[in-house]
């Protein structure tokens, strides 16, 4: 700092200028005096050469003996990453990189990095001090958190209540240090099943939803490490939560009675029927054994054994004429834990006639062991079979019926009341009834006769696939993995074997990157998605049965791509320059500032804020545009250069900064002010020998405006004196000149009305003040020349009402005094406050 600038007033004040100078520089002397000798610098890593780390010159204060023309600084021991300049003390960065987490690793002390060394100062090889440097490492966020482990596995109950925690032993490693270490974990694509707890030890999994391992039993996640750097770092894991079985699904039967017609015949140890209960739990959980109630009899549990671990019901063979005919097997399925379910199985024993049939039936559609094979797609009135009467005695004088509840009905053949054919009703539909008994009974037969016929109907390819939605939407996030999984198409085919199995194939419109299984229709995405670049994707998919001819649909699939927070703000340029002109009304808009996000919903809605806090300006965030906040005067300021932030409403926040300059413009708001003379009252002596063009005296004014509001002119708009004519202004200057020679008859006083005005537009300011002039060899009488200035004098343009005072309309001339010992005065706050800071 420049003392003597700063003390720099007018001749009043300089006595007490060098008082003040004096104590100032004791006070200084003073304040480094209590510096030792260690000194502590500190520089951030990875800095490149050359960066400037701190002087000892100027930081050692030495007491020296003798004067010394020629300090050197050298180091006692040598630092890798420092450079010593022997001649002046300046410490430097050298090509060494310097790297915190190389120099001091963080392991169990998270203090700070620091590094020391000594330096002797010598004079003329002359040992004068030695000083202790310590430089301490300042941290950068040069490192993101990584977790030691990539795949975290946590096994969960099913049952467990909400918010039941489960803790994890993993944690992210961060080498940074403070701030830029680890922050905060979070979950990524929990669905808000999930949230992790941490504290200063542990962290933990909650449980915010209702489980149920047998809707989903595995979900994968992401933990996340974020750093406190700006701007943050984060690193992540793949976490697999595994849902345990728990025992909370009991067996159930498909249906509550099954019924089964055998004949008596049937070979022993048959199966005769297998029941199936079904749990929907796993290994113990789901183990099923089967008993029969107490309510079956005895005789019926001899006749059919149950076998516990299997279901299997067997036919012992063992009949006699007083076996019943019906069996009511009630069977119950156990689990661990559980009511049991039951069923009813009732099993119809068909008698046999020991003689011969008096029934006969001859096949006319395919048959394979006595079952009929026939295409769903016959015509009604096909015939499947002719039944006749073997029986030579018997001739059917009744009824020949069958049973309803079947698309079949018998017609008289060749007119023979003992032959029947067996035709179709109506048509037949393999997708509604896939097999039929038809059970034809004689009444006139005695005793009664009943025959069975089996009809299977074969399936023909009569259906198209049908997707099991109009249309399928997704949503997917960009920046997914490559092979991502993006939805699943599913079709029904109400045909059966290769007419009912599907393959599902991408339209011609479907972009390459997308695949399609075409067994399972799992769609994948194979490439990394933009949403910036492709919001939405349709296109067509089919699904094509393998019948002859094939039979295909089709269907629309629409995938929209989810926007993620991987844009920043970013401005239409980095630098704004607006102009608006002093005196700028409260409010008023002094532009826009054109900032776009590319991601959408609050990932690009953008907040905009001003960096250097000045509260002469804001932001209309709704606009984006920034506004004026208080007047503004070019006389205390010019230029205002702001920081604009803009900011999203992503998590976390992105952001960018850009500059803006505002010029104001001056408009001429300030009238001249008179600095010489200072007063109207003043004078000034003209010798009468003064040489014509000779400068006698000089009108000077400041504008406090600028450009051509503050160019000022001098023009003497009124004149008293014996010669008025004799005195000139040179209206750029304002110097007033001798126009003639002064002859006798011009001696006496001379009064001057002089107008100062700027150029200003639209309308020019001006000021006045009087020039006294006394044309003499000498002032004899002061009283005298004083009362005339005192007199009051007319011009025909103005006119001072009160000597020595300026016109109302006129501005006066600045105390100059006072003003000087106001800047002297602060001058020495500011310059004493520099002192106690260093």
């Amino acid at each position: 700092m420049d003392l003597k600038r700063v003390f720099s007033v007018d001749s009043a004040g300089s006595q007490i200028q060098k008082h003040f100078y004096i104590l100032l520089l004791l006070l200084c002397h003073k304040s480094y005096s209590h510096l030792g000798s260690e000194l502590e610098y500190k520089v951030q890593e990875n800095e490149a050469e050359g960066v400037f780390i701190g002087n000892i010159s100027k930081d050692v204060s030495l007491a020296l003996d003798h004067e010394c023309n020629s300090l050197v600084y050298k180091l006692m021991n040598e630092l890798e990453y420092v450079t010593l300049r022997s001649e002046n003390g300046e410490l430097y960065t050298n090509n060494q990189r310097i790297d915190r987490e190389t120099l001091c690793p963080v392991v169990f002390d998270n203090g700070p990095c620091s590094r020391e060394v000594n330096i002797v100062i010598l004079c003329a090889d002359q040992y004068l001090q030695m000083v202790k440097i310590k430089i301490i490492i300042l941290d950068v966020n040069d490192n993101a958190p990584h977790f030691s482990e990539q795949l975290i596995k946590v096994h969960i109950p099913e049952h467990v209540p909400i918010g039941a925690s489960f803790g994890i032993d993993f944690f992210a490693i961060d080498n940074d240090t403070g701030n830029n270490s680890i922050q905060s974990y979070y979950l990524e694509n929990s669905q808000d099943i999930f949230i992790l707890k941490n504290d200063e030890m542990t962290s933990s999994i909650v449980v915010l939803q209702p489980l149920d391992r047998e809707v989903k039993d595995l979900y994968k996640m992401k933990i996340v490490a974020v750093d406190g750097g700006l701007p943050p770092l984060s690193g992540t894991a793949t976490l697999l939560i595994k849902i345990e079985d728990v025992n909370d699904n009991c067996p159930i039967f498909n249906a509550s009675e099954i019924k089964i017609r055998i004949p008596e015949n049937t070979s022993s140890n048959s199966v005769v029927v297998q029941l199936c209960a079904v749990d929907a739990d796993l290994g113990p959980n789901a183990k099923i054994t089967y008993s029969y109630s107490n309510r079956v009899q005895e005789v019926s549990k001899q006749m059919f054994i149950l076998e516990s671990a299997t279901g299997h019901i067997r036919f012992t063979g063992k009949t006699s004429s007083e076996t019943p005919l019906v069996h009511k097997l009630v069977v119950l399925a156990n689990g661990p834990g559980c009511a049991p379910a039951a069923v009813t199985v009732t099993v119809s024993i068909i008698h046999l006639n020991k003689y011969s049939p008096k029934l006969t039936i001859s096949y006319i559609a395919n048959q394979v062991d006595g079952v009929i094979y026939l295409k769903e797609t016959a015509p009604v009135k096909t015939p499947i079979a002719l039944l006749e009467v073997t029986d030579p005695d018997h001739d059917l004088k009744g009824k020949l019926y069958i049973k309803e509840g079947v698309p079949f009905y018998l017609t008289p053949y060749e007119s023979s009341r003992n032959k029947h054919l067996v035709e179709t009703s109506q048509l037949l539909d393999y997708e509604i009834e896939r097999r039929y008994e038809i059970i034809i009974r004689a009444d006139d037969l005695k005793p009664a006769h009943e025959i069975t016929i089996y009809v299977t109907i074969t399936d023909e390819n009569d259906n198209s696939p049908q997707f099991s939605q109009t249309s399928f939407e997704a949503g997917i996030e960009e920046n997914n993995a490559p092979g991502a999984f993006v939805l699943k198409v599913s079709a029904m085919d109400a045909d059966s074997g290769q007419n009912g199995k599907l393959t599902y194939l991408l339209g011609h419109d479907a972009p390459p990157i997308f695949s399609l299984q075409r067994s399972t229709g799992s769609l994948t995405v194979s490439t990394v998605l933009d949403r910036e670049k492709e919001k939405l994707y349709r296109f067509t998919v089919s699904a094509v049965d393998q019948g002859s001819p094939p039979r295909k649909v089709s269907t629309t699939v629409v995938i929209y791509i989810l926007d993620q927070n991987d844009n920043k703000p970013f401005f239409l340029t980095s630098e704004y320059t607006f102009f608006i002109p002093e005196n700028f009304p409260r409010h008023g808009e002094i532009g826009v500032i054109n900032v776009t996000d590319l991601d959408a919903g609050p990932n690009g809605h953008i907040t905009l804020s001003i960096l250097n806090g000045s509260n002469k300006f804001i932001v209309d965030n709704t606009k984006g545009t920034l506004h004026c906040n208080s007047p503004m005067d070019r006389e205390k300021h010019t230029i205002y250069i702001l920081w604009i932030k803009a900011a999203d409403g992503g998590r976390p926040s992105l952001f960018s900064v850009a500059k803006v300059t505002v010029f104001i413009l001056d408009i001429n708001d300030n009238p001249p002010i008179v600095l010489l003379p200072q007063s109207n009252s003043s004078w000034l002596l003209v010798p009468p020998n003064t040489v014509q063009g000779a400068a006698v005296a000089e009108v000077y004014a400041i504008d406090y405006d600028a450009g051509i509001n503050a160019v000022i002119t001098y023009n003497i708009v009124g004149k008293i004196g014996p010669a008025p004519h004799l005195f000139g202004i040179n209206t750029a200057t304002g110097n007033i000149t001798l126009q003639q020679k002064l002859l006798d008859k011009d001696y006496g006083l001379y009064q001057l009305l002089v107008k100062v005005s700027d150029l200003g537009q639209p309308q020019p300011l001006h000021s006045s003040v009087m020039v006294n002039l006394f044309v003499n060899e000498t002032v004899s009488n002061k009283s005298y020349l004083e009362a005339l200035l005192h007199r009051e004098i007319i011009f025909t343009e103005e006119r001072l009402t009160e000597p020595n005072q300026c016109p109302s309309n006129f501005p006066c001339s600045p105390p100059v005094i006072p003003i000087a010992v106001f800047l002297m005065i602060l001058s020495v706050v500011f310059f004493t406050a520099a002192c106690i800071c260093f």
